[in-house]
């Protein structure tokens, strides 16, 4: 698989709320991630970060792809539910090696999701 069609995949699984299937894009050791939220350096946090947090992320949509090499960056719309309904705009920048995701660096504006999760230090 080339790096978008892994991320793609990743991606997709995430959307169907397949965790396990999920995880087997993200590497075994070497995995990190980071968010306005926190960060985080294993694939398994990172999936049950994703699966506590399935309860608000009602879907989402691709605006925009671009790859550069192993880099691949997703342009998302998350439609999300804390109190009430709204968007959050949301770049999602990867990078694939070997086959599978070793970095995720996510950005978009934290504020309403500050006041739920502690900062992860």
């Amino acid at each position: 698989m080339n790096a978008k069609a892994v991320v793609d995949a990743y991606l997709q699984a995430l959307q169907e709320r397949d965790y396990e299937r999920a995880r087997t894009h993200l590497a075994d050791s070497g995995f990190h991630y980071r968010s306005p939220i926190g960060t985080l350096d294993s694939a398994d946090a990172l999936v049950n970060q994703s699966f506590m947090s399935s309860s608000i992320v009602h879907s989402f949509r691709v605006r925009k792809v671009f790859v550069d090499g192993p880099d691949v960056c997703h342009f998302l719309v998350f439609n999300v539910q804390l109190s009430e309904k709204f968007t959050v705009d949301l770049v999602h920048w990867s990078t694939v090696e070997a086959g599978r995701i070793t970095r995720i660096e996510v950005i978009f504006d934290a504020h309403p999701y500050r006041l739920m999760f502690p900062l992860a230090e």
